[in-house]
């Protein structure tokens, strides 16, 4: 929160408009944990490398055993080639890197002072939640935060962009993320 907090500062006092600060504050933090992205990127390359050597083996330990037997296998060849099944959650590794990024700057502009009555483009309020309209559904008025939508669509447009060519299993872990951060 602190870095945001800096990089929301610099912004406000340079530019003193606070829709661009935000924007401001989101590029700064994705240049500064590129490098650990990038970092991610390499090792779950590696992890989808060695699955894929793996794989082929795996699906004939699988259709041949079952139960203890196909466990006992599978233990011995993975233990053979120095793979553990937890290592897939290295395939994680760039969402899990996210997670304390994005809470910080929600928690930091969730209580930002500077950003109560200010404008930006349609919002009017960046202090508040959007609240851009609502539906009526019966008695209940349910108001709809259209930012937080626009946010999980950008994301699950990168993710699609980002993806080709990996297994379902990331592809969910991607897709899941964005509707995680939605919520």
């Amino acid at each position: 929160e602190m870095i945001v907090d800096l990089v929301f500062q610099f912004f406000s006092r340079e530019i003193a408009e606070g829709g661009i600060a935000i924007i401001g504050v989101s590029l700064v933090i994705n240049f500064l944990t590129l490098p650990l992205y990038n970092k991610a990127d390499k090792i779950q390359q590696q992890e989808r490398d060695l699955q894929l050597k793996l794989e082929p083996r795996v699906k004939k330990i699988k259709s041949a055993f079952k139960g203890d037997e196909q466990f006992l296998i599978l233990s011995e060849y993975y233990r053979q080639n120095n793979y553990h099944p937890l290592y897939s959650l290295r395939n994680a590794l760039s969402i899990i890197i996210q997670i304390p990024f994005f809470m910080a700057a929600y928690n930091y502009l969730s209580n930002c002072d500077a950003l109560k009555d200010v404008s930006f483009l349609f919002l009017k309020n960046l202090g508040e939640p959007d609240a851009l309209f609502s539906i009526s559904i019966g008695r209940k008025l349910f108001v709809v935060n259209v930012l937080p939508i626009i946010m999980t669509l950008i994301n699950i447009i990168s993710g699609i962009i980002y993806s080709k060519g990996f297994p379902l299993k990331e592809k969910i872990q991607i897709y899941g993320l964005a509707v995680i951060f939605l919520v």
